[in-house]
């Protein structure tokens, strides 16, 4: 072995083409970047998705839907599923234990089964209930302890609307007053006095 024949492992290394060796080499001259526009710059640096100018494709395609933040950490658990828990009082806790829901979830509601078949009597505690299985629950005996986080909602809620229906009536009152008002018409020598500020 000699030093002048050490040489890395086949394929490890990839040669790079050297441009701008002259026309017959066929990389000189634009040394294969075509001609002018952005491109054949030093620093041609596209975004992501850029075409050209062209409106991209990520804008050409409509939006729908959205995400909500809450997804990950709201559950759904059914009434039947109810049967399965021990004891007389269901909560968070109940539902970890049974295992109907996991760590991470915050948020749950009890929604109504395809086919009812929930005999049990219980006490729903700190969470959220359908109307259909609220009325299921109450049938046999059993209560219902709306979680506070759903009445702290219904209340923003409300609250919204409240506010939204003092705006427009205020809106509606003072058009009542005062009516519809157009703006004045400018006079001849307004007209004048502006097209001579415009030169």
């Amino acid at each position: 072995m000699q030093l002048n024949t050490l040489k890395p492992a086949e394929g490890s290394r990839k040669v790079s083409n050297r441009v701008g060796r002259g026309i017959g080499s066929g990389l000189g001259k634009t040394c294969g970047r075509g001609v002018k526009g952005a491109g054949a710059r030093k620093s041609a640096h596209k975004r992501p998705g850029f075409e050209g100018g062209q409106m991209p494709l990520k804008i050409r395609l409509p939006k729908f839907g959205f995400w909500s933040p809450k997804a990950d950490v709201t559950a759904e658990v059914t009434l039947n599923d109810l049967n399965r828990i021990e004891g007389d009082v269901v909560d968070m806790n109940a539902l970890l234990a049974a295992r109907l829901i996991s760590k991470k979830v915050k948020y749950v509601k009890v929604v109504l089964s395809r086919v009812p078949n929930f005999t049990k009597k219980i006490t729903l505690k700190g969470l959220g209930c359908t109307k259909g299985a609220k009325a299921a629950i109450e049938a046999v005996g059993g209560t219902v302890e709306i979680a506070q986080y759903t009445t702290d909602a219904a209340a923003r809620r409300e609250l919204s609307n409240k506010k939204s229906a003092a705006k427009q009536k205020t809106r509606l009152d003072n058009l009542a007053a005062v009516g519809k008002v157009k703006p004045a018409k400018k006079t001849a020598e307004q007209k004048a006095a502006k097209k001579a500020a415009r030169g």
